[in-house]
This record gives structure tokens, C-alpha cells and sequence, in this order.
């Protein structure tokens, strides 16, 4: 069975020799030239939370989707614009890999200089990690993934065989495409980057950057007859034994570096989230050990993210790096419904094995129909039984049970008004619930109280204006007995934007599109091309197993040896 590891892998500090492709044709050795000991990051992965402000807002969607009022020095953020980068910032305390993977791609694509991070680095491996410049970029490209058209992208190719995965990039790898590649088991989820395809006899190799392990070569074995996959490294903790993963259709994935060009994106918050027919709940842990797992229950049935072999309802996208207790990334996952297909849905959480302990939770429910609804609050995951918060209608309007819940903070933000309603222990514990509902025509959304029994205790209705004009801080605190709400609000500040840091990341946009043109237009010169995903005029990029390797253009450089071909992850 592909999956068990012989012995011959290499550990964490081992690694593969870089494939020789020359004499061989693209079907049966296909390498990009990237180098992980030259073009890989000296650093490893790390788990630390984000600092993206107002200046990467900006590169990621444009001013006008983030400013609702400021000159080029400052920006007060919209409120929805700041609980979404909030929400990003924390789930990027579960590790940096994906950000990692796009920019060293960037870099040795040639889209940025070295110089424009470090002019005394001679290589990326050379770039230091506390280098602002370096940093800032890894944080960026990591928030790409969380943003349309990234995600159709990668979804698309959710729906690919692990075969034909390695023929996309086979071909892709010819034509100079640039990739990152996710990986996912029960135990977490893992970008790297990868660099080559070769045939191993019956298996396909795909050598991969992997960031957890700077300057080695690792490969993810995939069987073309089973259509499975498998990686003896396979972890999102390098400090943690590795226990190998292994998958199918839907487990791996691919997202073409094209697709990350667009500029500006959709703001994938507030009213500029989708077209009001659609709602992504993301849930997130500041605490990248919380081994939260999310479930997704439509018509009564419930999907669970771990196990990729159940198809998915027909409008849904289930992603989750939630991981076991102890590793690096088990922190953040996405649900996106269309609800046009789909209608009412509810997500629950569900603790690692042997439970969680007590930790904070972030969930987040965004759609165009209804205002951003973020609750935090600690969830005790020892506790037995799911957790179901949230609970979204067919029109898109939110329910919230806090049962389970210690107290919980819960912030609407409708244009300029951002309004905090807490929610304490004692008020839980009495069967309170919430609904946040549709926006009506004016823009308007009313945020209802109710009891265990679905009576109205007290409403609070949020506009997307405000008084004054400006975007205001509103604190509502409720009291069930009398179903007043107490208010103070305040004016929020601008915060300040960086504008050389702007013109940076807006020059690495610009590179990342000039170098997949000059891909697409050597592409659409070969016999093939990747751009339809059929990969026609390449017999699967690589060897099928039968031992007849596919066709495809000479890369240029035969196998004279390698890793031990036993080693089959």
C-alpha cells in the first residue's frame, strides 16, 4: 500500500538530489530548476500571528474597498475590513507555509530582485526572515489564499485525481508555469512548492520545496493505479515527529501562481463579499495547538472536512488545516455555501483527539445579504459533544447559540458602524441566543435576543450609516430583564499607510503578472498547454504505470541516480 515508509526517506534534515533530466523526455522527467538550497528560504516555517494593517489591505483590494475616509498617509479602515485582516492576522499563528511557498516561486521566476529585500543576500536562502521587507511579502501572499480568484483556482483542482495533478504540473513545469501545491490529512493541511516530476518505476514522484525543511528535496509519491498519494514527511509542525499522510482526489490540490495576478481582488468582506447569494463562515484559534475540526450539516447530514472521500453538496467549498492537538497549523478553516444551491446550513466544531482544553475561538460569517458577524469566545473542547454556533438561513440571515460558549464577544459591522454586543456567562447560561438578520433595503440590519424558546427579548437595529458620517465604535450591552441596550460610541482612528511599503507590494503584483504572461505566452507555444486543465497533447505529463511514458517537449537535464528508488513514501 503507498504510504508506508520503508526506511529509506529522508528525515527532516536529509534530503533527495535534485532530479537530472537531461537525455529524458518532459513525460518521464519534468524539473523546473528550482533549487531549495539556493532558491528555497534558509529559514523554516514558524508560527507567530500576522501584522497586516491598512497599507496591505490596500495592495490586496484597492482604497476604495477598505478607506472609508483618509489621505495617502492614513486610512480609517472600514469596519468590516478591520475584523476581516484581524481574523487573518490571527490564523497565520498557525504557521506561514503558503505565503512562503508563492513568494520563494516569485522570486526564482524573477519577478522580484533579491536586492528589494536585501541587496547583500546573494540567493533567497540568504534572506533572513526578520528582515521587515521579507516578512511583509511572506504575510501578504500568504492572505492571497483567502481571496477570490485564489480559492476557485485551488477548488477547481480539488476535483482533480492525484494522476492527473502531476500531469497539470509535468506540462505546467515545461512551460515555466509557477505553482503551489496543498497538501491535507485528518491532521492537518500544508503548502509547498512544488519543483519537478519524474517517474519512479509504476509511481509518480513529485519533488517539492517543502518549508518546514530549508535547503532539502522531498517528494509526494503518488500510485496512478490507486489514484492515491502519499508523503512520508508529511506534517505542519518540523519540530514534531513525522507520521506520513496520505490521500486521495480532493486531498491534494494545486493553485497556479496566474491566479494570484488579480489586482486588485474582491473584498471577500461586507457587501463586496459576493453577490448576496453566497456566505463563508472562517474559523480561527489564536492558540495554533487548538486541534479545532469543522462540520458542516446540510439537510441533515453532516460533512466533516477530515474525510475528503464524501462528495461535497453541489455550491459547497469545505477547507480546513485544522489539526491534531500539538501541531503547527490547526488553527483556521473556511466553509463557503452557495446558497442559491444549497440554502440553510449550520457549522460546528469538533475538539482533536483526547480533546482541546479550553480555547479561544474566532468565527466569522460573511455574506453580501447580511453585515460581517464575528463571535469570539473560549470553547471548552474536552467537553463532550459537537458545538453547533452558527446557524445561517436560507435569506442569509446568521443565528448564533451560545450554549457551550464561556462569554462571548460578538461584533456586526454594517458600513461605517462597527457595534460590539458582549454576552456574558450568566446570560448564556440562561439559554440566550442571537440573530443577526438580512439587510433590508436601506442598508439596514437588526440584531434580535431570544430565549431558549425562540422568544424576542430585545432588538437592535444596525445601519450602514452613522450620525456623524465618520465610522464609529459602537458598545451595546444588553440586559435580557429589561431588554434595553446600553450604548456609548466613539470614532475610530485612522491608521497610518506605509507608502513605500505600498509601492513594494504593489511592484511584487506586477511581477507575479508579468512573469505568468511570459508562462502563458511559452505555453501557448507548446504542444499542449495547462490552461484548460485537459492537458491534451501530453500523454499525462509522466508515466501512467504501465511503463509507456507520456509524451511532452525535452526539459533538459536524465536521472543519474537519484534517492533510492525503494524509498516510496
Amino acid at each position: 500500500m503507498v504510504g508506508k515508509s520503508t526506511g529509506d526517506e529522508p528525515t527532516g534534515s536529509d534530503s533527495y538530489p535534485l532530479p537530472d533530466c537531461s537525455g529524458q523526455d518532459g513525460g518521464t522527467c519534468s524539473f523546473s530548476g528550482f533549487d531549495p538550497a539556493v532558491d528555497g528560504f534558509g529559514f523554516e516555517n514558524w508560527a507567530e500571528p500576522g501584522g497586516l494593517g491598512a497599507t496591505e489591505l490596500i495592495a490586496l483590494f484597492g482604497r476604495n474597498e477598505v478607506c472609508a475616509r483618509g489621505g495617502a498617509a492614513d486610512c480609517v479602515l472600514y469596519p468590516a475590513a478591520r475584523q476581516w485582516v484581524a481574523q487573518v492576522n490571527e490564523a497565520m499563528a498557525g504557521g506561514h507555509c503558503e505565503g512562503m511557498a508563492v513568494l520563494s516561486q516569485l522570486i526564482y521566476d524573477g519577478g522580484v530582485a533579491l536586492a528589494d529585500f536585501d541587496p547583500t543576500a546573494g540567493s533567497t536562502f540568504e534572506l533572513e526572515r526578520e528582515t521587515p521587507a521579507v516578512s511583509r511579502a511572506i504575510e501578504y501572499w500568504w492572505a492571497t489564499q483567502m481571496v477570490e480568484p485564489v480559492q476557485e483556482a485551488y477548488q477547481s483542482f480539488q476535483q482533480y485525481e492525484p494522476s492527473e495533478i502531476a500531469a497539470e504540473l509535468a506540462s505546467g513545469l515545461q512551460s515555466g508555469a509557477g505553482y503551489t501545491l496543498g497538501i491535507y490529512s485528518p491532521d492537518g493541511g500544508h503548502a509547498v512548492t512544488p519543483i519537478a516530476v519524474t517517474d519512479e518505476g509504476g509511481l509518480i514522484a513529485i519533488h517539492v520545496y517543502d518549508n518546514n525543511y530549508p535547503g532539502t528535496v522531498q517528494r509526494i509519491m503518488v500510485d496512478p493505479e490507486a489514484e492515491q498519494w502519499s508523503y512520508a514527511m508529511g506534517t505542519t509542525n518540523p519540530e514534531a515527529e513525522t507520521g506520513g499522510w496520505e490521500g486521495g482526489r480532493g486531498s491534494i490540490e494545486l493553485t497556479p501562481m496566474k491566479a494570484r495576478r488579480a489586482k486588485p481582488f474582491p473584498a471577500p468582506y461586507g457587501e463586496g463579499a459576493d453577490d448576496g447569494k453566497s456566505t463563508t463562515v472562517v474559523v480561527t484559534s489564536p492558540d495554533p495547538s487548538a486541534g479545532l475540526h469543522v462540520l458542516l450539516t446540510v439537510d441533515g447530514q453532516t460533512y466533516d472536512a477530515r474525510d475528503r472521500s464524501i462528495p461535497l453538496p453541489d455550491g459547497v467549498d469545505l477547507r480546513s488545516v485544522a489539526g491534531a492537538t500539538g501541531t503547527l497549523a490547526g488553527n483556521w478553516s473556511s466553509v463557503t455555501v452557495d446558497r442559491a444551491k444549497v440554502g440553510a446550513f449550520s457549522v460546528s466544531l469538533e475538539g482533536g483527539d483526547g480533546g482541546s482544553g479550553t480555547v479561544p475561538v474566532t468565527m466569522s460569517v460573511d455574506g453580501g445579504s447580511s453585515p460581517r458577524t464575528t463571535v469570539r469566545y473560549e470553547w471548552d473542547g474536552d467537553a463532550q459533544g459537537d458545538h453547533e454556533p452558527v446557524a445561517v438561513g436560507p435569506d442569509g440571515d446568521v443565528e448564533i447559540d451560545f450554549s457551550g460558549m464561556g462569554d462571548a464577544d460578538v461584533n456586526v459591522s454594517n458600513g461605517l458602524n462597527s457595534a460590539d454586543l458582549p454576552v456574558s456567562e450568566d446570560m448564556i447560561a440562561d439559554g440566550l441566543r442571537m440573530r443577526v438578520g438580512s439587510l433590508d433595503d436601506d442598508g439596514a440590519a437588526t440584531v434580535g435576543f431570544e430565549d431558549e424558546d425562540g422568544r424576542s427579548l430585545g432588538e437592535y437595529e444596525i445601519d450602514d450609516e452613522s450620525a456623524s458620517g465618520e465610522v464609529t465604535d459602537i458598545l451595546a450591552e444588553f440586559d435580557p430583564e429589561t431588554g434595553e441596550f446600553a450604548e456609548t460610541a466613539s470614532e475610530a482612528e485612522a491608521e497610518p499607510v506605509d507608502a513605500d511599503g505600498l509601492a513594494f507590494l504593489e511592484d511584487l503584483e506586477d511581477a507575479i503578472r508579468a512573469t505568468e504572461d511570459a508562462a502563458d505566452t511559452t505555453d501557448a507555444g507548446a504542444d499542449g498547454g495547462v490552461d484548460d486543465g485537459s492537458n491534451d497533447g501530453v500523454d499525462s505529463g509522466v508515466d501512467d504505470g504501465t511503463g509507456d511514458p507520456g509524451g511532452g517537449d525535452p526539459d533538459g537535464t536524465v536521472d543519474e541516480g537519484g534517492a533510492d528508488d525503494s524509498a516510496e513514501e
